[in-house]
């Protein structure tokens, strides 16, 4: 308040009452009145008129495990330049992983160079750095790009912005930038690897020297893990002839520290909420994690004869945040079988730690996997993949720690070659805990194992995607999956349970009145630790898709799915019935569904024809059986669809229909295959010509597909 300013009402009220007081007041009454006044004063303003604020107040409200968990609170650079000069590192190793792999890789890759040759290494997410300040990374240094191939050669989540910086950069120098790559992908999909192929395209076009041929991995036959191994040997090999680096015989030295802390409170740790990066640049596409409602599970295999297809649906409505559109997916986090946690905490003698809180940090600056503080419980329950299998390099460490010298042996020549590799993992489970009690089994016979090691071994567990198979029209607030179990056969006769299809028909069985056990025997863990009514919940994102319908519904659409591959299709056309229904103009909605028998897996099959019927004439639905009771009656979708060329045709060149494949690889590249062949016969077009059609459909987003292998 200035002196010649205006006073507030209350001033004012306080001043002429001051004044007439004072004209007759004595010394000390007015000395008591200002001392009123001053407590009236600090009352009203608690204080802050003159009160220094305290730094550290925030602590009071600070969640211990805030500061406590996998990240830093300390603000990173992005300049790949200014990070490796920083940290004195010679290397750069550059990660863009959707499913973890690329990720996992590189972890070993920064790993083994750091311990064996003793190369200075900087372990970085692509989308952590600014992609133009590749330009800046002097000659002395060198990068490793490791990145996979998803979907119809779509780039992970975490390149989009370094995708988008390779693609309009312009006249960006790379002149000093000296790098080596290694892609993952499978050959069964048309774009083989297209992201690892287009990456090393433009930064040989900005001038960046490739120091070796690109490395790629084919998972169409199982083949990832030994063609890293492969690559791996060859930088090795590199690193040592051509930049002169001597290589070591060292033992193990772990790369994180695992300590007890037993005066954590419970509310201190994390218990099995999923570990996700929030700060990924590019990551938007997937939504944040949230425990959601099961509202509804049901079997929709008319005769299981030992298969399960799961449709399950999600309550979205305690999150008005969460939405998703249709055609997007569902990213499912699994939990591990009781049963392998046991037999994993027995052999390694841990029963009497399991629930005991630990931190863990990393030892040489690379980010630790799993959030920390937590338990051993919840490692092992939810952040860990403990089904996962073993890599071949990881049992040759593992049989320096065996107990005796026949195990010993016995994983040495498990993992002494590809060829004895494979043999084993034909015919066994080849997880941590049954590959240590194939050894050497006993309670605690692994004590002696560090518990770091175990989890460096052990892959973070990574989620699963669905396809969403509710329409965001007809049931906005509910968002439907369907899964089918699926278990890998080993030449043994034994399977291997897969993990989250499991988890999904556990959590239908004890929906079920009353409860059903699990025909394999798996039980599971369902409440989460401190969170006894989370048992009918599931931790999932939503994660936004390009498999969407058209803009229009008056625009024709033609779908093609196979098995669970016609989950979408059932959003679509329960989509268009329901805008039908409200008296919308709906294009022509043709359905190709294959699956085994009419009377078994013919999914949604009652479904299709009220929708159908509500659609009338517009729509169509040819089912095409692989294993009918009449084996003249066999054939595939591709079969269908080449039956049917001139409508096929006449919708995709004269309507503009709109095209979409979900399914396998195999039957996506099968039915591709025709529609070329009849689309080309039928218009009399030279190969180039029905190129040119194929991409400017794509292009155009008319052509769709999402696919898996």
């Amino acid at each position: 308040m200035s002196l010649g300013g205006s006073y507030a009402p209350w001033e004012q009220t306080l001043h002429q009452f001051t004044n007439q007081f004072a004209s007759q007041a004595k010394y000390d009454d007015l000395a008591a009145l200002a001392a009123v006044t001053a407590a009236s004063v600090a009352y009203a303003t608690k204080g802050y008129l003159w009160a220094r604020p305290d730094p550290y107040a925030y602590k009071l409200y600070e969640r211990p495990q805030q500061s406590l968990s996998t990240g830093t609170t300390v603000q990173q650079s992005r300049d790949l330049a200014q990070r490796l000069d920083e940290e004195n590192a010679d290397v750069a190793i550059l990660w863009a992983s959707q499913s973890g792999t690329a990720e996992r890789f590189a972890a070993r890759l920064a790993k083994d160079l750091s311990r064996y040759l003793s190369v200075k290494v900087l372990l970085v997410d692509l989308s952590d750095i600014e992609p133009a300040s590749c330009t800046k990374v002097p000659e002395g240094k060198l990068a490793f790009f490791l990145a996979s191939t998803f979907g119809e050669g779509d780039p992970s989540d975490n390149m989009h912005e370094f995708w988008e910086w390779l693609h309009t950069a312009k006249g960006a120098s790379l002149q000093n930038f000296r790098y080596l790559a290694f892609g993952l992908g499978n050959s069964k999909y048309k774009h083989y690897n297209a992201v690892m192929k287009t990456v090393a395209s433009q930064l040989d076009a900005f001038g960046a020297k490739p120091l070796m041929p690109v490395g790629y991995a084919d998972d169409a036959a199982g083949e990832t893990e030994e063609h890293f191994l492969e690559w791996k040997e060859h930088v090795f090999t590199y690193f040592q002839e051509q930049l002169g680096y001597k290589l070591q015989e060292v033992g193990y030295e772990p790369s994180i520290d695992v300590q007890s802390d037993n005066s954590l409170e419970p509310i201190d740790l994390h218990h099995g909420i999923p570990n996700t990066r929030t700060n990924a640049k590019g990551s938007s596409a997937q939504s944040k994690v949230y425990a959601l409602p099961i509202t509804q599970t049901r079997e929709l295999f008319q005769d299981t004869n030992g298969r399960n297809c799961i449709h399950m649906e999600l309550d979205l409505n305690e999150h008005p945040e969460l939405k998703y559109k249709t055609g997007d997916h569902l990213a499912v986090w699994p939990v591990n079988p009781t049963g392998e946690i046991e037999r994993l905490v027995s052999i390694l003698g841990l029963e009497e730690r399991r629930a005991s809180p630990c931190h863990i940090k990393s030892l040489d600056g690379t980010p630790v996997k799993v959030p920390s503080p937590t338990t051993l419980n919840a490692l092992l329950e939810h952040y860990l993949e403990v089904c996962a299998p073993v890599p071949r390099d990881a049992i040759a460490t593992l049989a320096t720690y065996a107990p005796t010298d026949d195990a010993k042996q016995l994983l040495l020549n498990i993992s002494k070659s590809k060829e004895s590799y494979h043999e084993y993992q034909a015919n066994n489970y080849v997880n941590l805990g049954r590959l240590m009690e194939k050894a050497c089994p006993g309670e605690g016979a692994w004590k002696e194992l560090p518990l770091s090691l175990v989890i460096e071994t052990l892959p973070a567990m990574q989620p699963r995607y669905y396809s969403i198979s509710s329409s965001s029209v007809v049931q906005a607030r509910r968002a439907a999956i369907t899964a089918v179990v699926s278990d890998t056969a080993l030449q043994s006769q034994d399977r291997i349970p897969g993990l989250a299809t499991n988890y999904l028909l556990s959590l239908k069985n004890s929906f079920e009145q009353p409860a059903v056990s699990h025909p394999n025997g798996l039980t599971y863990s369902l409440p989460l630790e401190h969170q006894p009514l989370q048992a009918s919940h599931i931790h999932a994102a939503v994660r936004k898709s390009t498999f969407k319908m058209p803009p229009t519904a008056a625009t024709p659409v033609v779908m093609v799915g196979a098995g669970t591959g016609v989950a979408p299709f059932r959003a679509f056309v329960a989509e268009r019935s329901r805008l039908k229904a409200m008296g919308r103009d709906v294009g022509a909605t043709k359905l190709f569904f294959g699956c085994r028998h009419p009377q078994q897996d013919f999914i949604y099959s009652k479904e299709f024809e009220e929708m159908g019927a509500k659609l009338g004439d517009g729509f169509s639905l040819t089912t095409a059986f692989s294993r009918p009771g009449n084996k003249s009656e066999k054939r595939y979708v591709q079969d269908c669809v080449e039956q049917e060329a001139e409508e096929v045709c006449r919708l995709l060149v004269d309507e503009k229909s709109y095209f979409y494949i979900c399914g396998s690889a195999g039957m996506a590249r099968e039915v591709s295959d025709v529609v070329n062949s009849i689309v080309r016969k039928r218009q009399g077009w030279s190969e180039e010509q029905m190129k040119d059609f194929a991409d400017r459909q794509k292009k155009q987003k008319r052509w769709l597909q999402d696919v898996w292998g």
